[in-house]
């Protein structure tokens, strides 16, 4: 276990990108073969965004081991800055509702605090 947190907060950043593309790619399969409706894949996108950063700040706070739910809120919100950062330029800097970025920022926040807890 290292203690140093930035290569532990850039490795579990790649894991959660990582998994964030395998399990974006699965939900895309689900939507050509089920027809989901927008609601529905909506919904699965905040999932993933919330289960990739609980993974992420999981890592994070098993590989710091002190400060456990700090670093993984680092996690959450870099993920979230790095997401919109990449969202923003893809759009030519077009974006989203407020209401809809504050509750991604929330959800990924939130899953990387609750993951580095329970790390």
């Amino acid at each position: 276990m290292s203690s140093k947190p930035i290569p532990s907060i850039l490795r579990s950043l790649l894991f959660s990108y990582i998994a964030t593309g395998i399990l974006l790619l699965a939900l895309s399969f689900l939507l050509y073969k089920l027809h989901l409706r927008s609601g529905q894949v909506s919904a699965a996108v905040h999932i993933i965004y919330a289960v990739t950063c609980f993974f992420g700040g999981y890592l994070a706070g098993k590989s710091v081991n002190h400060r456990r739910f700090f670093w993984g809120l680092v996690v959450g919100l870099c993920y979230f800055l790095i997401l919109f950062a990449m969202s923003s330029l893809m759009n030519r800097g077009a974006t989203a509702e407020t209401s809809q970025i504050l509750l991604i920022l929330a959800i990924c926040a939130g899953g990387g605090t609750i993951g580095g807890m329970a790390s």
